[in-house]
C-alpha cells in the first residue's frame, strides 16, 4: 500500500510541476531537474544511481534516461524535446518489450517527461 501511495503521488506531482509558469520557448517543456526538485521538495527520496544495463534504462529516441534509487529500487527519468517524442518513446518501449516477461514496474508519462520506476529488483 505504501508503495501505491507513493507511486499516486507521484503522479500527483508531475500534474502540478506541468501546471507551473515555466520560461522557456514551449510553456509546457518539464525539465528532469523540476521533476527531482518537486519530489524530493514532497518528501520523496531519489538518490542518483547506476545500474546495470537493462531495458528500462535504454535510450529511448537516442535520449538517455537520468538515473535514480527510489526505496532501493531503480527510477529513470527521460527529458524528451517535445510531449510528441515522449509518445513516440512510449511508444517504441512497448514494442521493444512486448515479447518480453519483464519485471513489474510503473511508468507515468506527461508532456516531454517518462517516469519508468520498477516495483520489484
Amino acid at each position: 500500500m505504501d508503495e501505491l501511495k507513493k507511486i499516486f503521488s507521484l503522479c500527483l506531482l508531475l500534474l502540478l510541476v506541468s501546471c507551473q509558469s515555466i520560461h522557456v520557448n514551449d510553456s509546457s517543456h518539464i525539465t528532469e531537474e523540476e521533476v527531482v526538485k518537486a519530489l524530493q521538495e514532497n518528501g520523496v527520496n531519489l538518490a542518483e544511481a547506476e545500474f546495470p544495463q537493462n531495458v528500462f534504462g535504454s535510450k529511448l529516441r537516442n535520449v538517455k534516461p537520468k538515473t535514480y534509487e527510489l526505496s532501493e529500487k531503480p527510477f529513470f527519468i527521460f527529458e524528451f524535446e517535445t510531449e510528441i517524442e515522449c509518445e513516440k518513446a512510449t511508444k517504441e518501449f512497448d514494442e521493444k518489450t512486448a515479447a518480453m516477461e519483464l519485471v513489474s514496474a510503473s511508468t507515468f508519462e506527461k508532456g516531454n517527461i517518462l517516469i519508468m520506476c520498477m516495483n520489484k529488483r
